[in-house]
């Protein structure tokens, strides 16, 4: 493989797409009041209500500190009620509220819309293609990143 090649078309067409995406989706988001992350968090409570911030962390795949961020931030603006678990008084259980859950579905048509406009461009071969290979893509890069944590033996 020639070393002094710089180009790299797959990473810089995942990351451009990674890109395009989130700064379409955070100009919508951005005019219902929300800040970018919050969308999915409210999302994800729309599946399932009722949720502690330690499902929530694996759900989204996030920091526990994002989650409680996001969590204070929208408790304040009574967008969702927190309370202690009342069978571990450790554990948090965060719940939308009647504002929560109408901000959450309108996250939600705004995921909706921007997944359409994609699929008015793609061919139901072409969606099933790309999924296909972002699937692959993520194992790769997933098993790869597992693999790059293992201690180095060699020192």
């Amino acid at each position: 493989m020639d070393e002094t090649n710089l180009d790299f078309p797959i990473g810089t067409s995942i990351i451009d797409l990674v890109i395009s995406h989130r700064v379409l989706t955070t100009k919508k988001i951005r005019q219902i009041g929300l800040y970018p992350g919050q969308d999915l968090l409210l999302i994800e409570l729309l599946r399932q209500d009722h949720r502690s911030q330690n499902e929530l962390v694996r759900a989204l795949n996030v920091d526990h500190s994002t989650i409680a961020k996001s969590a204070n931030r929208l408790f304040k603006t009574g967008v969702i009620d927190s309370q202690k678990s009342a069978k571990d008084k450790r554990v948090t259980i965060i719940s939308l509220t009647t504002k929560g859950r109408a901000l959450a579905e309108q996250a939600a048509e705004i995921w909706r819309d921007v997944e359409q406009a994609v699929r008015e461009e793609l061919s139901p071969e072409d969606v099933a293609l790309f999924l296909t290979y972002a699937k692959k893509i993520t194992a790769t890069f997933n098993q790869r990143s597992n693999e790059a944590e293992q201690p180095n033996q060699s020192c």
